[in-house]
């Protein structure tokens, strides 16, 4: 369901009620912009009669005279609206698509984890930029190419009305014709278009992550393995890119067909049937060549906007529905303030029902799992976690082990806040609370650390909500241990770690991870492995470092090297998603049980 392009449509497609939520929250700008552009689009309008007035006044100066002068003022003053109606434009309303980018990263940010894990996040990102391009060309083909034309055709049909009103019946019924015919081979071109957007991202999120992962690629010589996976893919593109092509070519053609071989015969034979006649004046049919020529720019103008449409709508549209199925993001209380804090959550319920009081400005005593049952959305029928309970208090040190895949990790994501318990709960000092608590109350150090494409400080400072305090980064970086290499680096703290943190040793990225946990002020600290890819010595400086992190907080610490358990109080085995074992280290080891197998196999070098 995930990657289905389409699924849209069961949803309800909210793409373009957001941008007219957009429209209404800045409705006064474009009052503006729109009331500016049609002043400034009926006046050469006029045109084609001012010209044939003045064509038929050589017998008449002074009339003459008057109609050249309108036929410049008029110009004139659309060049000074239309000027006008620009630099509004540009200061008022180009930087809403930009706002428009503001609500989609936003909301983004506001969905729950599970989205980030069921989505590329190449394409995610891809496709956050485009909504922004996007709208761009929507609003510049709306009001450069259709507006111009709405306003300037009722002009020219009264124009022709008065001077030759069969020619009026002609324009209507061409009208009327066109647009059956151009909405019918234009439905293709959306359709293509929208297919091609889709794998036209999908690509573009395959190339970014194969660029992502060059450290797999150079490890494996993997090269050859990237560019036939690319090849196969480009190929499929250029497939879709032709069929879009051809849809695209269709519509132009019958563009053309439409205005070329329909409405210029019509027009030119039937202006000079009704002037040889004698039906219309000579000034009439001077009128009626001169609005088809310039009706026929306007017409070029329109269908090359409306292809424009086509093609960006159909992209927009996917795009959208991919990242916000069902969502007006500009309606949605995150999106529409802009100021509520974004909620990782695993279901659709309230943000609002998690809240209880703020843990932050208070000593938070104790956490405890209670009874706690997990399933992942895409497997509910699967347990993971099966009834596990258990309580870590201040300046309590927790152990947890296991084999991979026993469900540690997943405990982890629960006290991190990514998903809510299918079932039980999570307690701070008695008390429910959600995923933003556990949040605000806990340092995490993962065993892989991977980093922003910034500085080492902007690195460390990211544990505080804010700027952090250059000196206290430091400090953080000491108790680390790694504050002497960061200082010999060239830049020092401002030394760019490359993507992902590329630059920087496994060990040097835990470290710098451990510093953010120094760096926040936080009830409770979790380390999953952290010391696992340091060597004897450094590992050491590290584990005292960590006595003195763990001071006065909860601690739980993951670890598959059992010997890092040495300074634990309590340890917990996990096995099958339930806890088997609970216990003291020494306790634990004098009984036989999994744990002493487990220790028995390390030991031996078995495990």
């Amino acid at each position: 369901m995930v990657g289905d392009p389409h699924r849209s449509a069961d949803l309800g497609d909210q793409s373009f009620a957001a941008l007219r939520s957009l429209i209404g929250l800045y409705r006064g700008r474009f009052v503006v912009a729109t009331v500016l552009r049609t002043i400034a689009s009926v006046l050469p309008a006029l045109h084609p009669y001012f010209l044939a007035e003045f064509a038929t006044s050589s017998d008449d100066p002074g009339r003459a005279g008057r109609f050249l002068i309108l036929l410049f003022v008029t110009g004139f003053a659309h060049f000074i609206i239309w000027s006008a109606a620009d630099y509004f434009v540009a200061a008022k309303i180009n930087p809403l698509t930009y706002e428009f980018k503001r609500f989609a990263f936003d909301t983004v940010w506001s969905e729950g984890y599970q989205r980030f894990v069921d989505r590329p996040s190449g394409k995610v990102a891809s496709y956050v930029n485009d909504v922004r391009s996007h709208t761009q060309v929507l609003w510049d083909a709306a009001h450069y190419g259709f507006l111009p034309v709405l306003v300037s055709i009722p002009v020219y049909i009264v124009l022709l009305w008065q001077t030759a009103a069969g020619n009026a019946i002609v324009y209507a019924a061409f009208l009327l014709i066109a647009g059956v015919a151009l909405t019918s081979v234009a439905g293709p071109v959306n359709a293509r278009q929208r297919h091609l957007t889709n794998t036209t991202a999908t690509n573009t999120g395959r190339v970014f992550d194969s660029y992502a992962n060059f450290v797999n690629v150079f490890s494996f010589r993997a090269q050859h393995k990237e560019i036939a996976r690319n090849d196969q893919q480009l190929d499929d593109l250029i497939k879709d890119d032709v069929r879009a092509g051809y849809a695209l070519s269709t519509y132009w053609t019958v563009s053309s067909l439409l205005i070329r071989g329909m409405l210029w015969a019509a027009v030119m034979g039937f202006s000079w049937y009704q002037f040889d006649r004698g039906s219309i004046s000579f000034q009439a049919m001077i009128v009626s060549v001169t609005v088809l020529i310039d009706f026929t720019s306007q017409y070029w103008n329109v269908v090359h906007n409306l292809g424009e449409w086509i093609d960006k709508s159909a992209a927009y549209r996917e795009a959208y529905n991919y990242l916000f199925p069902g969502h007006n993001i500009v309606d949605d209380p995150v999106a529409s303030s802009k100021r509520a804090e974004a909620e990782p959550s695993g279901d659709a319920r309230d943000a609002s029902s998690d809240r209880v009081e703020p843990i932050a400005g208070r000593i938070v005593e104790s956490i405890e799992v209670r009874n706690v049952r997990f399933a992942y959305p895409d497997e509910p029928d699967r347990l993971v976690l099966d009834d596990v309970s258990f309580t870590v208090r201040r300046g309590e040190r927790l152990g947890i082990v296991g084999k991979s895949g026993e469900g540690k990790s997943t405990l982890i994501k629960l006290l991190l806040g990514f998903y809510r318990p299918t079932s039980g709960e999570i307690l701070v000092d008695g008390q429910p609370v959600g995923p933003s608590e556990l949040a605000a109350l806990q340092s995490y150090v993962p065993q892989d650390t991977s980093l922003f494409q910034e500085t080492i400080e902007y690195n460390i400072g990211y544990a505080e909500p804010g700027a952090a305090d250059p000196a206290k980064i430091r400090l953080a970086a000491e108790k680390a241990n790694i504050a002497e290499f960061i200082e010999s680096l060239p830049k020092g703290f401002q030394t760019l770690v490359g993507e992902r943190g590329i630059k920087l040793s496994l060990g040097q990225r835990q470290r710098i991870a451990i510093a953010r946990a120094f760096l926040k002020e936080s009830d409770l600290v979790i380390l999953d492995e952290a010391t696992s890819a340091l060597d004897s010595e450094t590992e050491a400086h590290i584990q005292a470092a960590l006595l003195e992190l763990w001071e006065g907080r909860a601690a739980i610490v993951i670890a598959h090297r059992l010997a890092t358990l040495n300074d634990v109080d309590r340890i917990l085995v996990i096995e099958g998603g339930r806890v088997v074992e609970e216990g003291r280290k020494e306790d634990l080891l004098a009984s036989p049980g999994r744990f002493a197998e487990m220790w028995g196999l390390q030991r031996s070098g078995l495990h």
